[in-house]
């Protein structure tokens, strides 16, 4: 199969009519250079992926005169890609077709006719990466002085194709994982589109609602609403600028003024022509920013100063009545028990009984009239009180009762035993005696 091909290469194509003869050194420069030719296409039949290769064959036909026939074979297989790519439905089928036609740039790496074939089958195919490859190979391999307004309009359609199907990826992968680096991702690839995508319609749903929320927001909250729906177009379309600057304006209304400032610099990367008013709008919001961090500062120290005399009148009172509870002074009440001879109650508050220390003296008083009664010896331990009762009083056949109370953990109680005696030395009997402080 080799042979014909090589022998179709080095034969030009019989003469239509009688041409005068090339010089003798034209001549043979032309044979030189098919056989050269020839030994070339026959290295690249075996390595079909030698990009170098290809391009010197491609070089090297051109500055034939005439132009390198096209083997039979490669005509044969163009004229079966073009009925299949005529016939194909789907994009497997234009596949197909499409690999047809760069066999045939295999088999005549020269012909450019074959790669504008393959070109638009892949895109057919939504393959635009390998049309874009083809359509390379034709322009390189087209002579010049042939129209390529066509090929110049497929590589437009392919570079948008391309665009839509990487910036579609993007958006996947964004909403999928919506990072600051997807974002920017998303933002770089529409700037370097020639033609950049139209808004979805989702997203200018959401940024009329803003739009409208934002207008008529009286308070934080509705900034709020409106900063959500903003941030809800921007994830439908990452790239609008226009978005970014009302989402910052929403945000410095809400002073949210660090988030407005990174809106701004998105708003900077979307629309660079306009990079000048954004960063003075940035410089306007770090201002109020300052402002506010100093007033807000003012406020959180009063607040502070506040919350400390707060704290500190707290702990004195917790202080006091730490040292109340902690102390048997003050004023009690009995609580009757069996046996019990002291007076008052909780409903008797004028028999009370006052425990007192003065100067390192400790009294005990009650304004009952005990006239024939004295409450002496008082010691006072911590959270201990010893005192002694003597006297006379009708009815009560004891003379002396010594008194031992110990004050509760809550400082509330005081719980012990009254021991009484006839004359001072007949121990008559122990008895419980509680004694409640009134508050």
């Amino acid at each position: 199969m080799l042979f014909p091909l090589l022998c179709a290469i080095a034969l030009p194509a019989p003469a239509q009519t009688a041409k005068p003869a090339a010089p003798a050194h034209q001549q043979a420069a032309d044979t030189a250079a098919r056989k050269q030719l020839a030994a070339y296409l026959a290295d690249f039949q075996n390595s079909p992926d030698d990009a170098a290769l290809r391009n010197k064959i491609v070089e090297l036909a051109k500055t034939m005169k005439p132009a390198p026939a096209i083997p039979q074979l490669a005509r044969d297989t163009f004229a079966h890609a073009a009925a299949q790519m005529k016939a194909a439905s789907s994009p497997d089928d234009f596949k197909a077709a499409a690999r047809h036609f760069e066999q045939v740039g295999v088999q005549a790496p020269w012909y450019a006719d074959a790669y504008y074939s393959a070109a638009s089958a892949y895109a057919k195919a939504a393959d635009y990466d390998d049309a874009k490859r083809n359509l390379a190979l034709y322009l390189a391999a087209v002579h010049p002085g042939v129209d390529t307004q066509a090929a110049v309009e497929l590589g437009r359609g392919l570079d948008r194709q391309l665009d839509e199907q990487q910036l579609q990826l993007a958006l996947r992968q964004f909403n999928a994982n919506p990072t600051d680096a997807a974002r920017l991702q998303i933002i770089r690839l529409v700037q370097a589109m020639k033609n950049p995508p139209e808004i979805p319609e989702t997203a200018r749903g959401h940024y009329v609602m803003a739009v409208v929320l934002a207008n008529s927001a009286e308070d934080t909250t509705g900034f709020e609403r409106a900063i959500e729906e903003y941030k809800a177009a921007l994830s439908a379309a990452p790239w609008w600028g226009d978005a970014y600057k009302k989402l910052a304006e929403a945000q410095k209304a809400a002073e949210r003024f660090d988030d407005a400032i990174a809106s701004m610099n998105l708003y900077m990367l979307t629309q660079p022509d306009f990079a000048r008013d954004a960063q003075d709008e940035i410089y306007q919001i770090m201002a109020l920013k300052k402002t506010a961090d100093a007033e807000n500062a003012v406020i959180k120290q009063r607040e502070e100063r506040q919350q400390k005399l707060l704290q500190d009148q707290q702990e004195k009172e917790r202080a006091a009545a730490e040292g109340k509870n902690l102390t048997v002074e003050g004023r009690w009440y009995r609580i009757p028990v069996p046996g019990d001879f002291f007076i008052g109650g909780k409903s008797d508050p004028e028999c009370d009984y006052f425990i007192n220390e003065n100067g390192g003296r400790w009294t005990i008083t009650n304004h009952c009239p005990w006239p024939t009664w004295a409450i002496d010896k008082i010691q006072v331990r911590a959270r201990q009180i010893n005192f002694q009762l003597s006297g006379h009083f009708p009815g009560y056949p004891y003379s002396v009762a010594t008194v031992t109370f110990t004050l509760s953990v809550d400082g509330k109680t005081l719980e012990g035993i009254e021991s009484v005696f006839q004359n001072g030395t007949e121990h008559l009997g122990d008895h419980t005696v509680r004694w409640i402080r009134r508050e």
